[in-house]
């Protein structure tokens, strides 16, 4: 079996050297055979440059980095022999080392310093770093007391804090333990062990050389071998078939970093996976790294996928997070949860911003009590009032009529609950989406955008650090982080000396501009796929038709829809609405899922537009207390704002408030915007605004809305919804 190659590393000081022997010991005692290396040092090569660099002559920092590495070579073939043989490598320190100190302490492109390094150790990769660390002064008082000092240990102490900090980074982004090196020296070796003992039944970071090849080289070409086949065919769901998918036996990190290889490399792709990448499986992020520098981050970043979830997230940050185009969403619904619930500490589920004095956070803790008291006694009041007024027979209430009619309660209620709401939302996303997504919340004004942001760099560098360890370089996502909030300060700052504070303007919904004014316009753009001409040459011919001929053409391309799923072409992405809408939070943050648009923008959340009292709500008798929590909202958002608090009063608002929004998409996109928010089951506000859009469009464009002929306007929701339910029912026993 191959041995282990483990590193101890740290600032000067820590006990490095003395650890390195302590565990040899510990090993020894497991019978597992190891032996101590040093970098730089344990080759005679190595050894002389380690004497040139502590003791030679001052030189540049680069120099140093070369130098570092051109030992590190010697080392890491030496090492690689050694683990070959079976035993394992305890190493004092190793090419980390010189990306801290060189790149972290003395300010040179860490890039740069990483790719040096990849290149000088491309042979051998550890299996496991732990980064030993003290306090400064304990680390001082242990040089002082060693006496002897070389050029590092002679730097100042803001270059070792630097250091210092600069391990804690790195550790970070390679998930390697940091422990607390202060103690006794059994204490510390105690600590150790317990890290290495974890990786001794694991398998090794490196295949061994003499492993059985997985493609071989006939006559100039590369052929899979039958271990290749037998590799393969637990990777790939087809070993020979033009078509095939990942099966998961891969990690995304892997899969994604071979299918970067494919612009440069000519072979299939299944040849280049076992030739470069097979049993790579612990060494991902290495192999990730060497591809990003040769291909590009961005383009990289694009071809894996991550899971994430936020929980706590006020229904403020859930729209900041859901904001992004590519990626996907879901978030537990205010239709079908009753927000009663207090959790473990007797808490309600909103959000309480972390930069309220005691004063601001006791008097918002109040007002938001007493709001959910009130959304607690009306929701269950409203699902009695809804199922003692139902006139299903008792016989047909089932699971999905109580599920129906808590959900008709549900909506009623939903106005009242405050933005400060908490819920889950999970994302999936490529890591350019989530890279983008965490430059933008770090750049927000909002404490929680910001707090989230920072978290969610923190989880995702557990997963595939590489792609994110740009996410806030001061040069990169820090320099675009600060780019996103200076351009949006400096326009806040215009607006408030050039425009006036309010506005009186409140209608429901505003078609602002139309593209293409004339939709039989739009004729060339149907007939240029099916074409051999120019876009100017059809445009010229279709001039020249009679309108009736070209609405034909307009139908036949348009075609028979027999549901709602049948879209018609991208012609149909040349047409072009833009809306500014006034409507409550719940309608907007439904609505705004739809991310496949244009321009889609929001302001901030104030009380100042009013609210609506549902129906159902009056019918119940419950108007007075309805328009308690609206008070108490009002109440608490003034006393924010008069605190200076803009951004955090939003908060106090509610669902139910109106606010104002825009929005522009393309008229392909308006057959599944309309026809799906229009439908039965939907929220009855947001059918209620989608219908006033669709009306409007049709006094524009009465082709196109006639075209859209599953938009619904009829059928009753209540009896709709219910018909769902059902059905969701009947499926859920088909499974059983």
């Amino acid at each position: 079996m191959r041995g282990k190659y483990i590193v101890l590393e740290g600032g000067e000081g820590v006990g490095k050297t003395t650890q390195a022997r302590l565990l040899v010991e510990h090993l020894k005692q497991a019978n597992i055979d190891a032996v101590v290396m040093r970098e730089p040092g344990s080759t005679p090569f190595a050894q002389e440059m380690r004497k040139l660099i502590l003791e030679g002559p001052p030189r540049s920092t680069k120099a140093n980095v070369l130098a570092f590495n051109a030992a590190r070579v010697e080392v890491v073939q030496e090492i690689s022999q050694i683990l070959n043989s079976g035993k394992w490598v305890i190493a004092d320190r190793s090419y980390l080392s010189t990306i801290v100190y060189q790149g972290h302490g003395e300010g040179l492109d860490i890039e740069k310093v990483r790719a040096v390094c990849d290149f000088a150790t491309e042979l051998q990769k550890p299996d496991k770093f732990i980064v030993l660390d003290v306090e400064p002064a304990v680390a001082v008082h242990r040089r002082n007391e060693r006496g002897v000092t070389d050029y590092f240990e002679d730097m100042n102490s803001q270059f070792h804090d630097t250091v210092r900090e600069g391990y804690k980074i790195e550790a970070k982004r390679m998930s390697a333990p940091v422990l607390d090196a202060s103690g006794t020296v059994a204490e510390v070796s105690e600590l150790i062990w317990e890290e290495v003992r974890q990786t001794i039944n694991k398998p090794s970071n490196s295949k061994p050389i003499e492993d059985s090849e997985l493609v071989e080289k006939v006559d100039g070409r590369y052929q899979i071998t039958q271990a290749g086949l037998d590799y393969l065919d637990k990777a790939v769901t087809n070993t020979t078939g033009n078509v095939y998918a990942f099966t998961g036996e891969m990690s995304p990190i892997t899969v994604a970093a071979a299918m970067a290889r494919l612009s440069r490399r000519g072979d299939d792709m299944r040849v280049t996976l076992l030739d470069e990448f097979a049993g790579k499986a612990g060494k991902d992020e290495n192999l990730l790294k060497r591809v990003i520098t040769a291909y590009g981050d961005d383009s990289v970043q694009q071809l894996t996928g991550m899971h994430v979830v936020v929980e706590n997230a006020s229904n403020l940050m859930t729209k900041k997070l859901e904001w992004g185009r590519l990626a996907a969403y879901l978030e537990q619904s205010t239709r079908y949860i009753y927000f009663d619930q207090k959790d473990k500490n007797g808490n309600y589920r909103y959000y309480t911003p972390n930069n309220f004095d005691s004063t601001t956070a006791q008097h918002y803790t109040q007002t938001m009590d007493q709001i959910f008291d009130r959304y607690s006694e009306i929701v269950h009041k409203l699902t009695d009032y809804v199922r003692s007024n139902d006139e299903t027979p008792e016989s047909e209430r089932d699971v999905a009529w109580k599920g129906a009619t808590r959900a008709q309660a549900c909506d009623a209620a939903r106005p009242l609950l405050p933005v400060a709401t908490t819920a889950t939302v999970g994302i999936f996303a490529s890591g350019q989406a989530l890279e983008a997504l965490i430059m933008r919340l770090r750049s927000e004004e909002l404490t929680e955008s910001q707090t989230v942001g920072n978290q969610l760099l923190d989880e995702v560098r557990k997963v595939a650090p590489t792609f994110f360890e740009r996410a806030d370089k001061p040069d990169r996502g820090g320099a675009t982080s600060a780019y996103m909030a200076t351009k949006r300060n400096n326009l806040k700052k215009l607006v408030e000396e050039s425009l006036p504070s309010y506005s009186n303007d409140y209608p429901a919904s505003t078609l602002v501009d139309v593209s293409h004014r004339n939709e039989i316009d739009i004729v060339p753009y149907m007939l240029y796929e099916q074409s051999n001409l120019s876009l100017d040459e059809i445009m010229k011919e279709v001039n020249s038709w009679s309108y009736d001929k070209k609405v034909a053409v307009f139908n036949e391309y348009i075609g028979e829809r027999l549901n709602r799923r049948h879209k018609p072409g991208r012609a149909l992405e040349h047409i072009h609405y833009t809306w500014d809408i006034v409507c409550d939070y719940g309608i907007f943050r439904d609505l705004q899922r739809h991310r496949i648009v244009d321009g889609l923008e929001w302001q901030l959340l104030t009380p100042r537009y009013g609210y609506e009292i549902p129906d159902l709500v009056e019918e119940a008798g419950l108007s007075d207390l309805f328009e308690e929590c609206f008070d108490l909202s009002y109440e608490l958002y003034s006393r924010l704002q008069a605190l200076g608090m803009y951004e955090e009063a939003q908060y106090a608002t509610l669902m139910g408030h109106k606010m104002r929004w825009k929005i522009t998409y393309n008229a392909r996109q308006a057959f599944h915007f309309h026809e799906l928010r229009s439908a039965p089951q939907g929220h009855p506000g947001y059918r209620r605004l989608i219908n006033q859009l669709h009306e409007r469009l049709s006094e524009v464009h009465p082709n196109i809305a006639a075209a859209m002929k599953f938009v619904n306007k009829d059928e009753d929701p209540e009896l709709t919804r219910l018909a769902a339910e059902r059905y969701t029912q009947f499926k859920l026993q088909q499974l059983q």
